[in-house]
């Protein structure tokens, strides 16, 4: 249960970040404490909040990349919503970056939070999208750099 409010704590900062806000340990604590009616995060759940938020800060742009590259027809990155993009770009984050998540784990528990952040088509698109970048990840696919993420 904890990971998987951490996970939606740092979303939900991941969020603020994109909408120019500053990230400071206050703002992830009231977060955190916001979502567990109170409960302070522990050290494993600040130490995996704070390697999703430098991690999707670091690796946005290649996120973005597989996100956009796996978009169906008209969705372009400019006409997904934020929330879609920010829960799509923790998700993808964790499929490469943390072998500690399993892969149907990041996608369920992504779309456990567009069920209660997005709308409800966004959950097909989300699913999707994660669906096509966890299959070529697995089959060991390229992608536009030449090289797997």
């Amino acid at each position: 249960m904890a990971r998987s409010i951490a996970r939606q704590a740092a979303m939900q900062l991941v969020y603020q970040r994109s909408c120019g806000g500053e990230l400071s340990d206050d703002a992830v604590a009231l977060v955190y404490e916001h979502l567990r009616d109170g409960g302070k995060p522990s050290k494993e759940d600040l130490a995996f909040i704070g390697d999703i938020l430098s991690g999707v800060q670091e690796h946005q742009k290649e996120l973005d990349r597989l996100i956009a590259e796996k978009s169906s027809g008209e969705w372009t990155l400019d006409r997904v919503s934020k929330v879609d993009l920010c829960i799509l770009r923790v998700a993808v984050y964790e499929l490469f970056y943390r072998d500690d998540v399993p892969d149907n784990v990041s996608i369920s528990e992504a779309m456990e939070m567009a069920g209660r952040y997005s709308e409800p088509k966004s959950g097909r698109y989300i699913n999707g999208v994660l669906g096509a970048i966890e299959r070529g990840k697995r089959k060991g696919v390229a992608y536009t750099d030449g090289d797997t993420v």
